[in-house]
């Protein structure tokens, strides 16, 4: 595969897999045990799922995907196959991988889907891998008892020095003319896991850097617990450079699926820069007017769904508005300033909302 920083170009930009070529790939993958990602038939959605689609495609287009194969959906029947398959990927074992979901259902324009399937990191040789495919593939069980389509996407464990998420517009704003990221030392996965809260980036289109929220850190780093990780980390995760890169991914992703994505990334310890994930940003709202309030339901629907009474108004919107305004300013997640001005939450039509800035 080609890494980003090997190859400056725009690459092939957003070409889809040919109609005749599609389906003599199809027709061949349904009894594939494992379809690598730069096959032609890997870009189909309906047989590999749309993670694993879209980072084929992202691959065939030159953009930094890792290598990897695919276990399509009703397919890995064939143990000799998919073994060859996990000893070349993982030389022989040595290498761990990591073990993901990728349904037709999740990753679309429609329904991201985030965190509802499972995945397994760091997964070292073949019982843990036929395992760890077996949690996939148990996952695709939904709660009304239904079963969703399912295939497994594998790849190697990347050891990343930071990591996060970035989205190619600013959906809360509707914004299409700014960029986000959010990163954190390490991998993402404890990003969009939510166990870590990463250092805000707000960039403009064409990537200068407009604000900076630092994470915030703990009174006392904790010491890794293998000493080979290297020491604790400090400073911010992204350099300047960095985040020149992270844009013009950006924009070449754009390019390639006709429209701004959802991105997973991880720079590893040789500074190169991966996609681990792209996905359409599914819910952009309107821009809103200038210095407007952006209100919704947020954080407060949870606890109060339905229209109030001007009695429920009285007793339960202040008091909510004053906890939450302490929360954000204990997190430091806004300016003070802004919290003693600003009421985090009132009512509209009835109804509680919060402000989503």
């Amino acid at each position: 595969m080609t890494t980003l920083d090997e190859r400056h170009g725009d690459g092939a930009g957003g070409r889809d897999v040919p109609g005749g070529e599609a389906v003599l790939a199809l027709a061949g993958a349904r009894d594939t045990a494992a379809v690598p990602l730069d096959d032609p038939g890997a870009a189909l959605p309906g047989l590999t799922g749309s993670k694993a689609a879209n980072l084929a495609r992202a691959a065939r287009a030159g953009l930094p995907v890792l290598p990897g194969f695919v276990i399509p959906h009703g397919g890995g029947g064939d143990t000799v196959a998919l073994r060859r398959a996990w000893d070349d990927l993982s030389d022989g074992g040595t290498l761990p991988l990591v073990v993901r979901s990728s349904s037709p259902r999740e990753d679309t324009e429609g329904s991201s889907l985030a965190g509802r399937f499972a995945s397994v990191l760091d997964v070292r040789g073949w019982p843990a891998f036929r395992a760890a495919v077996g949690t996939v593939l148990d996952s695709a069980r939904l709660p009304d008892g239904s079963t969703a389509p399912m295939a497994v996407l594998v790849q190697p464990m990347l050891g990343a020095r930071a990591g996060g998420v970035m989205f190619g517009a600013d959906p809360v704003a509707g914004r299409s003319d700014r960029m986000l990221v959010s990163a954190v030392h390490g991998g993402p996965d404890s990003l969009v896991g939510g166990e870590r809260t990463g250092t805000g980036y707000w960039l403009s289109a064409r990537g200068r850097l407009l604000r900076t929220e630092q994470a915030e850190q703990p009174e006392q780093a904790e010491q890794p617990e293998h000493p080979e990780e290297g020491p604790p980390e400090e400073g911010p995760p992204l350099t300047r450079s960095e985040l020149a890169r992270l844009v013009r991914l950006a924009r070449r992703a754009r390019k390639v699926f006709g429209g701004p994505q959802d991105i997973e990334f991880g720079f590893d310890t040789d500074g190169r820069l991966w996609l681990f994930q792209s996905r359409p940003i599914t819910a952009m709202a309107a821009r809103p007017a200038r210095d407007a309030r952006l209100l919704g339901p947020g954080p407060v629907a949870e606890t109060l769904p339905a229209q109030l009474t001007p009695l429920e108004e009285d007793l339960w919107v202040t008091p909510m508005a004053h906890g939450l305004a302490a929360a954000l300013d204990i997190g430091g997640t806004a300016p003070r300033r802004l919290l003693r001005t600003v009421p985090v939450v009132r009512t509209v039509g009835g109804r509680a909302a919060a402000d989503l800035r």
